[in-house]
Parts: structure tokens; sequence; C-alpha cells
């Protein structure tokens, strides 16, 4: 008679929201890389359309197997403005990282933490959510972070000289913490998946006219690039939406930020580049920041429930 099998505890929501954010990081890198290498011959224009695109392609089934009611909106207006800031987002970071701006991946993400304080900002203007004195400060440290981070540290002309991808870094976390706090008002009526469906759809159709203007046919192993970059956004956007689903985004908050070492480990062993000194201290501050309106938001929530 065979001894059962040791009794092997199941992993909490917590942990395996950690494994599927950490799995989320490593493809959104992957994306990342792949993007770059493909702005060389490639307009950002036309890859983000192929990220849209096939993202739209991957819900097809879902769309067959629960019916056109997964489609049903009651907020059309707000579900548009939601794709519209988000397709710009988009487009300003694939220029952003782009063969023409050449903004280092480990940069890009680090400006990226900058969403969080974006959305504080937002939440109180366009929410009228009520904002304390720790989160108007933690705010306020991480746009010192940001100065900290973008200011040149060349010498000569160099010193006055700032590139514009950083810039479109910043836009890109401007435009998707607004596309965040409209999810946020809209996830009352409406599914995750619905609004990923339309997130997809509408980016295809506002991006396709640009594929008669700016796209150039791919030679060879592109196409198998494209494909894998567009796979890579898909598959990376899935995770993160698994990991927020089964785990507190509070707890995973942190998590988040393992995709800078990725990065910069990306542009270490492929792009031969490191951030300079300035960009890890600016990091470092945003991040503090950043932390500190999580931390405050899980007291708040505690507070509310005892």
């Amino acid at each position: 008679m065979t001894k059962p099998a040791p009794y092997a505890p199941a992993l909490t929501g917590n942990i395996r929201g950690m494994l599927w954010l950490i799995l989320s990081g490593l493809f959104f890198t992957g994306f990342l890389v792949l993007a770059k290498q493909l702005s060389s011959s490639q307009d950002p224009l036309v890859l983000a359309f192929w990220r849209s695109f096939v993202g739209l392609l991957v819900t097809v089934p879902i769309i067959l197997h629960r019916g056109v009611s997964v489609l049903k909106i009651t907020r059309p207006k707000t579900v548009f403005l939601r794709s519209l800031c988000g397709t710009a987002a988009f487009i300003a970071s694939m220029y952003a990282i782009s063969d023409t701006y050449q903004l280092p991946l480990s940069q890009f993400n680090a400006l990226s933490f900058s969403r969080a304080l974006f959305i504080t900002l937002l939440a109180a203007i366009l929410l009228g959510e009520k904002v304390g004195r720790w989160r108007w400060g933690a705010v306020l440290v991480g746009f010192v972070g940001i100065l900290v981070m973008v200011l040149p540290s060349g010498e000569g002309a160099d010193a006055f000289v700032i590139n514009p991808g950083v810039a479109l870094a910043l836009l890109s976390a401007l435009g998707f913490a607004g596309a965040i706090i409209m999810v946020k008002s809209l996830s009352a009526s409406h599914s995750a998946m619905t609004l990923l469906i339309w997130a997809n759809l509408l980016s295809t159709v506002l991006l396709a006219p640009f594929l008669f203007t700016h796209f150039d046919v791919p030679v060879g192993s592109e196409w198998t690039y494209l494909i894998a970059m567009s796979l890579a956004g898909v598959i990376g956007q899935y995770c993160y939406i698994r990991a927020m689903t089964v785990g507190d985004a509070s707890f995973l908050a942190p998590v988040d930020y393992l995709r800078l070492p990725m990065a910069a480990l990306a542009d270490w062993l492929i792009f031969k580049a490191l951030p300079e000194n300035n960009v890890w201290y600016g990091t470092a501050i945003i991040v503090a920041a950043a932390l500190l309106i999580t931390l405050r938001e899980r007291k708040l929530k505690t507070d509310a429930k005892s």
C-alpha cells in the first residue's frame, strides 16, 4: 500500500499574484527589447498597431465563447476616452525607447514608476478623492525624484540637453495614469475583460490608418520579431491582469519594481548600456514616494475596516 503524498499547502493569493507579476515583468521586458530593436526599421506607430491587433485577435475566442454580451458597454464616451489615453500613452512609450530617441529601457521603466504619482494627482482633480498631506507630500517628493533623474549630467553644451525621450516617457506615464483612473471609474459597471477587449479594439482602429503611411513590409526574420514582440506584450498584459486579480494591489506594488533590474540587465547584455548615477538616485526617490503612497492607502483601508 503506497503512502499518501504529504500535504502541500496551497499558495496564497498574494504569492500567486507575485509570481504572475514577475512573469509579467519578464514578458514586458522582452516586449520592450524587441520593440527597441524593431524601431530601427519599423515606425513606432506601426509597432503599437501590431501590439493592439494581436491583443484583439487573442480575445476573439473569448468573444465567441461568451457571446456579444461581453462587448456591452453603458458609458461609451468614457470607454473611448480611456482607450484614447491608453493609445496615446502607448505611442509615446514606443517613441521614447525607439531608435530615434534611444532612451535606455531601465530609465524608461524608472520614469514609468511616476505613474503612481500621476494617479494620485488625477484622482484628486478628476474624481474628487480626498488626498491627505501624507500623500501630497509623497507626490512632491516623487516629482523631486523625477527632476533628479532627468537632469543632464554632461559637461559644456551637453549639460543643458535633455533627451526628448524623457518627456515622452513622462507623457506615457501620465497617459496610462489617466487610463487607469478611468478604468477605476468604469470597473463598477464593466468587467475587466470587456474593458480589455474594447481597449485593444479601439487602439487597433485608431492606429490602423498609419499602416498606409508608415508601414515598411518586414523582411526575413523581422516578421518573427514582430510576432514575438506582439505576443510578449499580450502575455505580459494577461499576466499583469491575473496578478491583480488574485493578489492585493498594495502587496504587489513593490514587486512591480523588479522591472527595473530586469530592464537594466537587458540594457547591459543586449544594448551595452547602463543608466547614469542620477537615474539610480532619482529612481530611489520615486520608488520611496510611490511606496509611501501605497503603504498609506493600505493603512487607510485597514483603519476603515476596523
